[in-house]
């Protein structure tokens, strides 16, 4: 990215708004269909029908999960089952085939048998062929989502999306696990159960920060509400397997941030399904059993770590695929893939590649059903939904979708030998933003005043996330002290200043850019933010590096 620094607005210099419960969390019925979504629940729980919640595989998906299956525990039902898709070799959301397990189930196929309700969480708004055909076999279906809905709704019994261009909730940006929270809210609210304490439901609050910071929605108004509280639920330990997962990852509970989520417990959380199956992250969530949290905990790392290393070994053959490729500046979209790739880790590969190449950059691999799948990420200067919409839409991709800055592709086999004249046509054809762009930061600041004083008051206008990012620094002219590369493979960078007291300040990179080599005395410009890590239960006050540049 090519620098230019400027002073942005005196947020700093604004009273922050402390979240409150009352005023920040809305009525779950003004979302549209939410009444009609309790109504038949309730009739499922009356006439003991057998409901399936379905949710997807991520690290929104599977908390909205647990939130739900956990809801229909307090209420006493237990008529229900819960499904969760295989990454490697089923379609995101709803599919053909898994609505026919819960009809009429196959013995050991997994089915959920005599289904008449289907209950989707994170998933399911461009479903509609499958919503036809559970409803041509006798199943109901009720959809929770946030993502954007198509022109025509599916015809589900209640449809729960605030993005619903005739639902008129006043967040636009829940996650999907803050949808099920919605429905939480309302069934709790409606019903009368007296086994359920008042506001018990802010007991699922930790599932929702969760959900919120590893979905990466925007981190206003009730979100920033949802998660304040989601945090203070995690710090009081009541989750075994989160405490569990804590525990393994050294993170002191009482202190976990959303930076903690985002970078630790989400990927975890994730690895499940990248690696195996979002089953053993949904255990995890729901077990009440410290000893077999502890387990799962140890898996999901194990796990993690082996993601890491099949990143690694996709990145070394993808770069050899495109420096065989020879000159790559006149691609403005960059393709590589090979079948073996794995489905898993596409997304992280692809990202890594971004930093590297500067350019969007689309990953594939092939699945056990013989179909080709990708991901995609953008490097700023394009849309690459509105990318693959322009290379050939539903007439050339099986299936596609996501944001701005990331989604995900299906083809049929074969079709992947085009992908790339495809996207390169397209890209030329659209118009593309300014990658250069300016970096606002909100303070200059000097070493002296890097202090937890500054850091406390910080916090309050915290959570941190999309739409409310962390306050930015500028610090000049720093001296280093210290230079240390950490991690697997010296993946991530420590560099060391000393104020003018003498005090040290620690300053991290992650996943640092290796053509940068720093020296013991060199001076440097930082544009940081400012944080204080509890790893191994150690506070430390520190700079993480948002970019950094040598001093001429």
């Amino acid at each position: 990215m090519k620098w230019q620094i400027k002073a942005g607005e005196k947020r700093l210099a604004v009273a922050p708004e402390i979240p409150d419960y009352e005023r920040d969390i809305h009525d779950p019925f003004l979302l549209k269909d939410m009444d009609k979504a309790v109504e038949r629940i309730f009739a499922a729980v009356k006439n003991n029908e057998r409901v399936t919640i379905f949710g997807d595989y991520d690290a929104d998906g599977v908390p909205a999960t647990a939130l739900l299956a956990t809801v229909f525990t307090w209420i006493g039902f237990t008529n229900f089952g819960i499904y969760i898709p295989d990454r490697h070799n089923e379609a995101f959301g709803l599919s053909n085939e898994a609505i026919k397990k819960f009809a009429c189930p196959e013995p050991g196929r997994g089915g959920d048998e005599n289904t008449k309700l289907i209950i989707t969480v994170d998933c399911g708004i461009t479903d509609t062929e499958e919503v036809k055909l559970a409803s041509d076999l006798g199943i109901a279906v009720i959809i929770t989502d946030h993502h954007l809905p198509p022109a025509e709704l599916p015809p589900a019994v209640a449809v729960v999306d605030p993005k619903r261009a005739d639902c008129n909730y006043p967040n636009k940006n829940l996650c999907g696990t803050g949808v099920a929270y919605k429905l939480a809210q309302a069934l709790l609210k409606r019903g009368n159960f007296s086994q359920i304490k008042t506001g018990q439901e802010k007991s699922l609050l930790d599932l929702v920060a969760l959900a919120t910071v590893a979905d990466m929605v925007a981190m206003t108004d009730e979100n920033r509400a949802l998660t304040y509280f989601g945090l203070i639920i995690l710090a009081m330990n009541r989750r075994p397997g989160l405490a569990a997962l804590a525990r393994v990852l050294r993170l002191n509970p009482q202190h976990i941030t959303e930076d903690d989520i985002g970078f630790s417990l989400g990927p975890r959380i994730n690895s499940a399904s990248r690696m195996s199956h979002a089953s053993e992250a949904y255990e995890l969530l729901m077990s009440q059993d410290t000893t077999l949290a502890d387990k799962i905990a140890k898996d999901l790392e194990a796990r993690n770590t082996a993601r890491r290393s099949s990143v690694d070994e996709i990145l070394d053959t993808a770069n050899k695929l495109i420096e065989e490729r020879g000159e790559i500046a006149g691609e403005g979209v960059l393709v590589v893939g090979e079948p073996d790739f794995s489905l898993g880790v596409l997304g992280l590969t692809a990202s890594r590649l971004v930093e590297k190449y500067k350019k969007p950059v689309f990953v594939w691999g092939v699945n056990g059903l013989g179909e080709v799948k990708g991901s995609c990420r953008s490097d700023g200067s394009i849309n690459v939904v509105n990318l693959m919409a322009e290379a050939g839409g539903r007439e050339y991709f099986t299936d596609y979708g996501g944001h701005v800055m990331a989604g995900g592709f299906s083809l049929p086999l074969g079709r992947e030998a085009e992908l790339g004249a495809r996207l390169n046509t397209a890209y030329a054809d659209l118009d593309k933003d300014e990658v250069e762009r300016t970096i606002f930061y909100d303070q200059a600041l000097t070493l002296t005043e890097v202090t937890d004083e500054l850091y406390d008051r910080i916090r309050q206008y915290g959570p941190f996330g999309p739409e409310n990012e962390k306050p930015l620094f500028w610090l000049t002219d720093l001296r280093i002290s210290e230079v240390k590369m950490f991690g697997n493979g010296g993946l991530h960078l420590e560099l060391k200043f000393k104020d003018l007291t003498g005090r040290v300040i620690p300053a991290i990179g992650f996943f640092f850019n290796k053509d940068l080599v720093f020296t013991l005395g060199e001076r440097v410009d930082l544009l940081a933010n400012l944080e204080r890590s509890h790893f191994r239960y150690r506070p430390e006050l520190r700079l993480r590096i948002v970019d950094i540049r040598k001093v001429e």
